[in-house]
């Protein structure tokens, strides 16, 4: 069954039950068509633990008006992407949206949470031309939560809000008349909405974990879980910042994983986690990953780069090789991806991490006091043993930094080394310095610890260097598609053109690398001399 697919770009506004709608005028020069009434009723979907809402996600079945059916809402960078189905499954969740989320669901059913009813009164408006641009909708909303906990569990509700939203957010200046019909709402009378859905309005604020601030570690492994699965749903459709943004939370959480081996193992002994088997799927996860990421960036950035040179240079008929054979490859790797992120191996692989977070900080340090009692999250103590525990694994992450500075400056200086080899030895470097920017991430401004610069330089390293695998990746597929073209009997001067700026890309980039890898080095030193610091002064505190 064909899924059809938009881009939701709105805004929401609170408003009295009293409160006068616009009047046409208002909404000049766009031109207001006659108001249509709709009676719309939806019944949401979810986990028992709500992990769609947890992601931002919206699963409805909904009846009335000119678009019923299943309706699946995802987040992505241009605003909110709806996926539609028709009313054909009946109460049944549609086959195809559950493989869409099914990383957040994974093997658990989905059941109604809420159903939210509403009798919308809708004014289409239209530019000069008759165009439809914008969508004005006045709800007088009722709302049932069927949660089955909690403060809202059962709660019913009533409200009215409007909501404006782009017909087509392509059209030219669509944002400009949003904005314009948001300001004409805002002098009516109307509130930003403090809610970011019906949905979200009906159940209530998502309760935080009660075990928040119990342990470091289970604190850092959750966060970074739950960054891979805000990004599952855009990877499983492909897209260039979905992918990206999974592989990056993907490599974070391996190298939480990695950074603190040493009391997970304690903590996992008794179980059937093998964290060695966790990371090693996750390391083959990041690398299908990987592979479409880098054809995605490889394909944007020759593309960016051809597009600069003259015809008589960088030939049509080389950009359109470039374009099919990256285009065909992007394809393979895509559909990998959406193999890999559908198959049971990989739920397989959440549900040990599910239970890797619950299992973190049970080991005897974070226990409790001998009559099983656990300090708050806001005690000192508490907060100290957590910082000296990030604190532990920054250092881990420095000594692994450090070892492969010293290497690489070493074989630098002392070898003769091709391009490529310098390459090869510096991409090792910008792996430990994103370990450790990680790891820096977790620390916080407190106590006089001095963090920013060490964060800032980790990041300016991994940028350099990680624009210079780019290019490597980059001359790997020019040679590769140069060789297909001269088979076919091409001109391949212009790749010749495209390979030898992106070598000199390269050999620019990699002057800095010394100074750059110094710099992370100070950084350390400077958080260190802090921490040392800190201790004085608590000494002296303690003293009088």
């Amino acid at each position: 069954m064909t899924i059809s697919e938009t881009v939701e770009i709105e805004s929401k506004f609170e408003v009295g039950p009293d409160t006068p709608v616009p009047a046409a005028s208002a909404f000049a020069p766009l031109v207001a068509d006659d108001p249509v009434v709709h009676e719309l009723s939806a019944t949401y979907y979810d986990t028992a633990d709500l992990s769609l809402t947890r992601h931002k996600v919206t699963l409805r079945r909904r009846t009335g008006g000119d678009d019923a059916g299943w309706h699946l809402k995802l987040p992505s960078e241009a605003g909110r992407v709806e996926l539609r189905l028709p009313l054909d499954h009946g109460d049944d969740v549609p086959d195809e949206f559950v493989a869409a989320v099914a990383g957040l669901v994974r093997r658990r059913p989905l059941a109604p949470v809420a159903r939210v009813d509403n009798r919308r009164h809708v004014v289409l408006l239209r530019d000069g031309e008759g165009t439809a641009v914008v969508e004005f909708c006045d709800d007088h909303v009722t709302t049932e939560s069927l949660v089955a906990a909690g403060a809202t569990a059962g709660a019913a509700g009533d409200w009215r809000e409007w909501e404006v939203e782009l017909v087509d957010p392509s059209q030219p200046r669509a944002r400009d008349h949003l904005a314009a019909v948001a300001t004409a709402c805002t002098s009516a009378g109307a509130r930003t909405s403090s809610s970011s859905s019906k949905l979200a309005r009906a159940i209530g604020p998502l309760p935080d974990p009660p075990d928040r601030g119990v342990s470091a570690v289970r604190d850092a492994l959750r966060e970074d879980l739950h960054r891979v699965l805000d990004h599952d749903p855009a990877a499983r459709r492909v897209t260039m910042v979905g992918v990206h943004q999974m592989r990056v939370a993907v490599r974070g959480l391996r190298s939480t994983i990695s950074s603190f081996a040493e009391e997970l193992e304690a903590e996992t002994g008794h179980t059937d986690i093998d964290l060695a088997a966790v990371l090693e799927e996750l390391k083959v996860l990041a690398a299908v990953l990987g592979k479409v990421r880098d054809i995605q960036v490889v394909d944007h950035r020759l593309g960016e780069l051809a597009a600069g040179y003259p015809e008589d240079v960088v030939s049509t008929l080389t950009r359109q090789r470039l374009r099919v054979e990256l285009g065909a490859e992007e394809r393979r790797a895509g559909a990998r991806v959406t193999a890999a992120l559908g198959s049971e191996r990989y739920l397989d692989l959440l549900d040990r991490l599910h239970l890797l977070v619950e299992l973190a900080g049970t080991g005897p340090e974070v226990a409790g006091s001998s009559d099983g009692s656990v300090p708050g999250p806001t005690s000192k103590k508490r907060r100290r043993e957590a910082e000296d525990m990030i604190l532990r694994g920054v250092d881990r992450q420095f000594a692994k930094f450090t070892k492969a500075r010293t290497r690489t400056e070493r074989d630098l200086e002392s070898l003769e080394l091709t391009l490529a080899q310098r390459e090869e030895l510096t991409h090792v470097v910008r792996k430990r310095a994103k370990a450790l920017r990680r790891n820096v991430g977790a620390l916080r401004e407190s106590d006089g610890l001095t963090v920013a610069p060490l964060r800032t330089a980790c990041q300016r390293l991994h940028t350099v260097l990680g624009d210079v695998q780019d290019s490597v990746t980059a001359r790997r597929w020019i040679r590769r598609i140069a060789r297909r073209a001269e088979s076919a009997g091409e001109s391949t001067f212009g790749f010749g053109v495209l390979y030898e700026h992106e070598r000199g890309f390269s050999e620019r980039a990699l002057d800095g690398f010394e100074n750059d890898a110094a710099t992370v080095t100070a950084a350390y030193r400077e958080l260190s001399e802090s921490r040392r610091a800190a201790r004085r002064r608590k000494k002296k505190s303690t003293k009088k």
